[in-house]
């Protein structure tokens, strides 16, 4: 099957000629007028390589860049950038953005074949050096604060780990993580805020791997930011990139989510297989799980997508969990019970609960929830 190549530019006359150049060249060519378009189109025909203009109506090319760098599916698309503008700057912005490569018009035939060639020639030989690991995100969002995302992140990780999957549990934060207090780590160096240094196109596999930790329980995590200086917006192409990487490193990847994100969370919340939005039996918690429904439908979060985890910290329940799926109207895929005082104890030896008391409880009812996650029991001593 010849390569597919789509063509973004609102330049009819451009975009006949390119068209007329690289069907004469044998690939199959589809074209876009525009961003918005080539956009519906890469979802559509999944080309092996895009040329876009820099210049078109909405959606601009670098804007559009940028929008494929943050998608794991088009991370390492390949991109050519045209533009009129020979201006140095305008090309440092086009390859911060993400492209390939960047040619300025008039556009000389010969060169771009000679690049779509070399870059189609290059995704070849790296699909064909082995096929990166298809990775699943998992993302926790409580339905307000202090719902127990880091807790609940932290066991789900391990209990994947138990069932013998490769994990990573990031913290996607825009301010302090809290895995390396439950975990007992001091402060770790090597973090989220450093990947954010970086722009999109320069953050690869051994980056991201570099600011993994290890655990002693199975799972790496990416830790949160963990001072003042490090705190900020995350930026959605940075942390599209990121989450790229990471699911290439891992068969599951662990997202400890605050409960209000801005469009860097939304593009987590669009790349994952599962959201599990953790909520408490009780009116405030229910009425915060309803809204955060509605914000996770906005962002494409639907249907079996979503797992509800009750998070029930005082024992008798305020609202059973008939009267939950009444008013949320959707079945609870599973219940915490209480285990205040083993967390507490657990996190004083830096190890989820499901490490530290397997036969709790609260960790038999979570190995449930993740057994059918995955599809696969995951058995812990009783």
């Amino acid at each position: 099957m010849a390569p597919r190549i789509l063509i973004a530019d609102d330049d009819q006359v451009l975009q006949r000629l390119l068209l007329h150049t690289l069907r004469m060249e044998g690939y199959d060519v589809v074209t876009a007028p525009n961003g918005n378009e080539a956009l519906a189109v890469i979802g559509r025909d999944r080309p092996d390589l895009v040329i876009l203009d820099v210049m078109m109506p909405g959606m601009n090319g670098f804007e559009l860049c940028q929008t494929l760098r943050s998608r794991p599916e088009t991370l390492t698309l390949p991109i050519i950038m045209l533009s009129g503008l020979s201006d140095v700057q305008e090309k440092v912005s086009g390859l911060r953005a993400g492209a390939d490569e960047y040619l300025t018009k008039p556009i000389d035939l010969r060169e771009l074949s000679a690049r779509v060639d070399a870059l189609l020639k290059r995704n070849r030989l790296l699909r064909q050096s082995g096929a990166p690991r298809a990775g699943r995100v998992i993302s926790v969002i409580g339905a307000k604060g202090g719902s127990g995302t880091t807790t609940i992140s932290l066991n789900l990780a391990a209990l994947l780990a138990e069932a013998g999957k490769q994990v990573i549990a990031a913290e996607l934060r825009p301010d302090y993580g809290t895995f390396g207090v439950q975990l007992k780590v001091p402060a770790p160096e090597r973090n989220l805020a450093g990947l954010l240094a970086f722009e999109p196109a320069a953050i690869s596999e051994p980056l991201v791997t570099s600011h993994l930790a290890a655990t002693t329980f199975g799972p790496r995590i990416l830790f949160g930011p963990q001072k003042l200086e490090e705190f900020s917006e995350l930026d959605p192409g940075r942390i599209g990139a990121i989450v790229g990487r990471l699911v290439s490193l891992a068969d599951y990847v662990v997202v400890d989510l605050p409960p209000v994100g801005g469009p860097a969370h939304e593009t987590v919340i669009k790349n994952s297989g599962y959201v599990v939005l953790l909520l408490e039996p009780e009116g405030a918690s229910v009425a915060a799980a309803a809204v955060r429904l509605r914000q996770l439908a906005a962002w494409g979060a639907t249907g079996p997508m979503i797992k509800l985890l009750v998070v029930n910290r005082q024992g008798a329940m305020m609202l059973s969990l008939r009267e939950l799926e009444n008013r949320l109207e959707r079945t609870i895929d599973g219940v915490a019970p209480p285990a205040a005082e083993a967390l507490n104890i657990a996190v004083q030896y830096g190890n989820p609960l499901v490490v530290y008391q397997p036969d709790h409880v609260a960790s038999q009812n979570l190995g449930d929830f993740v057994s059918r996650l995955v599809e696969k029991p995951v058995t812990l001593p009783r």
